[in-house]
């Protein structure tokens, strides 16, 4: 029998991680770090709230290879390796579709689609030689759930998912594993105009079964089990950490009996 904690031990390993000016990605950063990892975060941004000294930080734009490949080498450089990479750059698309421009999509695209698979390409070269690796993209309940006015974030988070499930297979075979995440409504700047408007929130909050919005530290532990042991026989999976929201089926009033309580 293992020893259960040990099963989710990652002091020592080394993640890089991206859209970690803020959000979840802050609190996977730091999250890692508390739980004993080699952290080098990235974003186009400054943090908004500054890392400890422990938790290293590189400006990166990852829809540039240049930018990515610099920030692996930099990981390597600092550390001597890569077992962790988590693909969380993302930002959001709002249009309606048949207003979306040419601009917006490819915007888009290249950061929430393109980006985690130069991110991925770019770990992998490092981690197939020294023996294995875990990859973890940031996903979102909406790359199973159609959305109107988000056209090109869907688009782009069903390309997440998809990829993530394609290197899985790909990848296996050199002992790297690669899952995804998708969250449901979190607490993060990205939602920042939902948050702040009632009634925006009102429906989300109706139609998620826990009935609250998420905080970015409740991520955190689903990355840990997916780049610990713990999840050893696991890749190609897309865990959904949204509250019940795609469980619900997209019911709005969760107090509505079923449709067998009439028949």
């Amino acid at each position: 029998m293992p020893n259960t904690l040990r099963l989710f031990d990652i002091s020592g390993k080394v993640a890089v991680v991206t859209g970690a000016a803020g959000g979840l990605g802050g609190a996977i950063s730091r999250g890692l770090n508390a739980a004993g990892a080699k952290v080098l975060a990235a974003d186009i941004c400054d943090p908004k709230v500054a890392f400890d000294q422990e938790i290293a930080f590189l400006r990166t734009d990852v829809s540039l290879r240049s930018d990515v490949d610099a920030l692996i080498e930099e990981a390597c450089n600092r550390f001597g390796r890569i077992d962790l990479m988590v693909s969380n750059a993302a930002i959001g698309g709002g249009a309606a579709a048949e207003k979306e421009t040419e601009e917006g999509w490819d915007k888009v695209m290249s950061v929430n689609a393109k980006g985690p698979f130069l991110c991925a390409s770019a770990s992998a070269r490092k981690m197939i030689p020294q023996g294995g690796g875990c990859i973890v993209n940031i996903a979102s309940v909406l790359s199973f759930l159609g959305h109107p006015t988000a056209v090109s974030y869907c688009a782009s988070k069903g390309a997440v998912a998809q990829l993530t499930r394609t290197l899985a297979i790909e990848w296996a075979k050199y002992k790297i594993r690669v899952n995804a995440i998708a969250p449901g409504f979190f607490r993060t700047a990205m939602n920042a105009g939902m948050l702040a408007s009632e009634e925006l929130l009102k429906p989300i909050i109706a139609k998620t079964p826990l009935g609250r919005i998420a905080e970015p530290d409740e991520i955190v532990g689903t990355v840990i089990y997916l780049a610990s042991d713990a999840s050893s026989f696991m890749t190609g999976s897309v865990v959904v950490v949204d509250g019940g929201d795609l469980a619900a089926g997209g019911y709005t009033d969760l107090t509505l009996p079923y449709i067998y309580d009439t028949l």
